[in-house]
């Protein structure tokens, strides 16, 4: 995800300070598997990986940290995954 991040940034100049900064915020937490621009328009948002157990700690810190360099508030969603798309067979019975 850093690497994806990173061509986005330098290569296709299409991110902005604010998802680098988060985007680099994240690469000093532990709790943090990976972290990448994403959305449409570009430079809409970051999708961070985070171990279940550190990700309130993560939003709070990010938050504070994100308020101090842009004095703009970080918003956050907290999303899960799922099992995603699969092929559901028809009931033969109906």
């Amino acid at each position: 995800m850093y690497e994806t991040h990173e061509g986005l940034s330098s290569l296709y100049e299409v991110s902005c300070p604010e998802l680098d900064f988060l985007v680099d915020f994240s690469k000093k937490n532990d709790s943090v598997l990976g972290s990448r621009m994403m959305g449409g328009g570009f430079g809409g948002c970051t999708l961070s990986l985070i171990h279940e157990d550190g990700v309130e700690e993560f939003i709070s810190k990010a938050a504070k940290a994100y308020l101090n360099a842009f004095q703009k508030p970080l918003t956050a969603f907290i999303a899960m995954p799922s099992n995603g798309t699969r092929q559901i067979q028809a009931n033969s019975n109906l």
